[in-house]
């Protein structure tokens, strides 16, 4: 199978490399503005806006120009590039337009002080080898790490800067061989805030709680950056600080997330996960920092496609469904679970991992009982014969008993 992967490399940089690099942001922030005013000016004339390409032809009459004479500084990818990408903003805004979307979203300019220090080369303009990188008006620079997939660079390379310093990305197309298994094998997980991921077979991954662990020191940093004077020398070595902190938590936070996706997605043909409501449950405000710091969404967005990509699936069960206070043996529903009870004991006399059974439970919903719920070259645990029931009938002091699809 054939995808795309990016990686993000770290630059070896210099000085002087700095210096050249922001003013290559300010070209390509330039011609991004430049051609949005252009765009908004001929709209307002005659209903119509000039493309990129046009665009792009008034760019080049102006590098002739005494006045414009800098922009022969930059290689000629970075401001066609940027007009590129406000040809894709405009055509991204038309079509929320005609989608009926709430929010419009139209292009706007990109500003000194805030935006992004980032700009965007062709892939033809570049070559790479081993751990060097061929830059234009440059020459080679150092990476601290070759490119860890084979294939073609395709679309653009970004170079941009991120606390203090500046990363190349490539987008590599690549081939991917799907793990063939001649027994199908599925799991459940469930995600948490005390421990991040737990799957069906007992498997459990630890949440690394990166914000809690840099929060002190965070705050600290943001202290002493407040009482310095904006805009001087000590004001930027302190929002330098901040900045690697966040980067740091970040960090931290996508390894964890990769590292569950990518064990789930080289182990297992299916996964069973929960529909969850992240922006609802960060409303409850004595929860949202640990849930946003979990990093729910983009866990799942990982699962779906790296399982894509192994020749797999990611199914998701409706949000309401009782995974936790579901016995995955009997099939009863214990309404007494509350958050505080990590584990539980059912009538039936199974005792419960409160993370685990609800694994279980997403495993069966989606999958049935009669697949092996453990990791690939394992044997599936034999549980308890469990009758088929119809849905929520039986009722008793703890619940009802909820019908499976066996």
């Amino acid at each position: 199978m054939i995808v795309v992967k990016g990686h993000k490399i770290l630059l070896d940089t210099k000085p002087e490399h700095d210096a050249l690099f922001i003013s290559w942001c300010g070209v390509a922030r330039w011609a991004y503005n430049f051609g949005l005013e252009k765009k908004i000016a001929a709209y307002e004339d005659n209903g119509e806006s000039p493309g990129s390409y046009a665009l792009m032809s008034e760019v080049v009459v102006l590098k002739r120009t005494d006045e414009f004479a800098w922009l022969r500084c930059a290689p000629k990818s970075v401001p066609r590039m940027a007009l590129l990408q406000l040809e894709t903003a405009y055509s991204n805004f038309f079509f929320r337009v005609k989608k009926g979307a709430r929010e419009k979203g139209f292009p706007r300019f990109k500003s000194k002080k805030h935006s992004k220090l980032s700009f965007h080369l062709e892939p033809d303009a570049i070559a790479v080898r081993d751990s060097r990188v061929r830059i234009p008006k440059l020459g080679w620079m150092k990476m601290h790490q070759p490119i860890r997939f084979e294939g073609r660079i395709v679309g653009t390379v970004c170079i941009s800067k991120t606390a203090g310093k500046w990363y190349i990305s490539f987008n590599v197309e690549t081939i991917v061989d799907p793990i063939e298994n001649q027994e199908q094998v599925v799991t459940g997980l469930d995600l948490g805030v005390k421990t991040l991921a737990v799957l069906s077979d007992g498997k459990k991954f630890e949440n690394p709680k990166s914000f809690y662990r840099l929060e002190r020191l965070l705050a600290s940093a943001q202290r002493q950056c407040t009482r310095k004077q904006k805009g001087s020398n000590r004001w930027r070595k302190a929002k330098l600080r901040v900045q690697r902190i966040h980067k740091r938590i970040a960090d931290l936070r996508a390894n964890a997330t990769h590292h569950v996706s990518a064990y789930v997605a080289a182990n297992y043909d299916g996964v069973a996960i929960e529909d969850l409501n992240v922006a609802g449950m960060s409303r409850n405000h004595c929860l949202a920092k640990a849930i946003l710091d979990a990093n729910f969404a983009e866990l799942h967005r990982q699962l779906r496609y790296k399982m894509a990509w192994r020749g797999g699936e990611a199914r998701q069960v409706e949000r309401f469904f009782p995974s936790s206070k579901l016995c995955s043996v009997c099939g009863l529903i214990n309404d007494e679970l509350t958050l505080a009870d990590r584990e539980w004991t059912c009538d039936c006399g199974a005792h419960h991992d409160r993370d685990q059974n609800a694994a279980i439970n997403l495993a069966i919903k989606c999958y049935g009982r009669g697949l092996t719920a453990t990791a690939r070259g394992g044997s599936g645990a034999a549980r308890p014969s469990c009758k088929a029931r119809t849905s929520y009938e039986g009722r008793t002091k703890k619940g009802v008993l909820h019908g499976l699809a066996i």
